[in-house]
């Protein structure tokens, strides 16, 4: 699941927006869609259910779910993502980044959110989801209705250990993504 996100350029997609290392649900994030590039809010809702608030939907039912029949797809726009690795009774936040910049995404009227699907081998470890992940060639495959969900993007993830600072969504500097070493 990806809960928290990066966005430390500006200008994707030719919109202007505020940059970000510790990106919330309800920001206002850069979106392209098939017809247009918009800052959208990173929360979707049900038209029938507006305060839902949903920033995931795993991707093998995305079709199936009514609450996602009447979206349409969007790529995302980031530099990277954070995910947590529970230990024992303590969650331990891991920054990852690819060389791609784009998640696959849904949107409607209310808001966006991000596909997921089960995570690769390398990164399992650390959380059994991850981001739908796709290469800059794809986006407008993804767009006109491919299911590019297994794209290659999804096995070129690095990853380190941040500190737990990131945990606290007032923290937003370029030092969350600074790697720590294990103690």
């Amino acid at each position: 699941m990806c809960g928290r996100f990066v966005i430390s350029s500006n200008g994707a997609f030719g919109l202007d927006y505020e940059t970000s290392y510790n990106v919330v649900p309800s920001k206002l994030i850069p979106v392209k869609t098939k017809s247009y590039a918009k800052l959208m809010k990173w929360s979707y809702a049900p038209p029938w259910k507006k305060d839902m608030n949903l920033i995931n939907c795993r991707s093998e039912t995305m079709n199936e779910k009514p609450s996602f029949k009447n979206a349409k797809r969007c790529v995302i726009y980031h530099n990277g993502w954070y995910e947590w690795k529970r230990e024992n009774k303590e969650k331990i936040p891991f920054y990852h980044y690819c060389d791609t910049n784009t998640f696959a995404g849904l949107y409607n009227e209310i808001g966006c959110l991000i596909l997921t699907r089960n995570s690769t081998n390398k990164i399992n470890h650390i959380h059994h989801r991850q981001p739908v992940l796709l290469n800059d060639y794809e986006t407008l495959l993804y767009l006109e209705g491919e299911n590019i969900l297994n794209s290659e993007a999804n096995n070129n993830i690095f990853f380190h250990r941040v500190s737990k600072k990131v945990n606290n969504p007032k923290n937003d500097c370029l030092s969350l993504i600074d790697k720590i070493n294990f103690v």
